[in-house]
């Protein structure tokens, strides 16, 4: 009995804390920043809760899978923070942490 209630209250923790798309919003991932400047480069990512505002995203490696034979703009849910960054040429940098293609 002590293990049945045991495996049910961490079963439940997980569920808790577990990623839910609730929290996620919706962006666009508008393609490549193929500009030429310093402060240049990565993915321009249009979220919907920015009121427009374009931010670059570097996908540091390939955890979300999004690459050249994606077809842009691209249609995603995403969690996702502002970064601080010096150097920008966009409206700022984003982190993405979480990131799920729609179909």
């Amino acid at each position: 009995m002590k293990i049945l209630l045991k495996s049910l209250l961490i079963l439940c923790f997980g569920i808790s804390c577990s990623d839910s798309s609730d929290d996620m919003v919706t962006a666009t991932i508008e393609g490549y920043d193929l500009r030429l400047c310093a402060c240049c480069g990565g993915l321009m990512v249009k979220p919907s809760d920015a009121n427009g505002d374009n931010y670059q995203w570097y996908q540091k490696n390939q955890k979300f899978d999004v690459g050249e034979s994606d077809k842009f703009p691209l249609k995603v849910k995403i969690k996702y923070h502002n970064r601080n960054t010096d150097c920008i040429a966009s409206d700022g940098e984003i982190e993405i942490t979480a990131l799920e293609k729609e179909k």
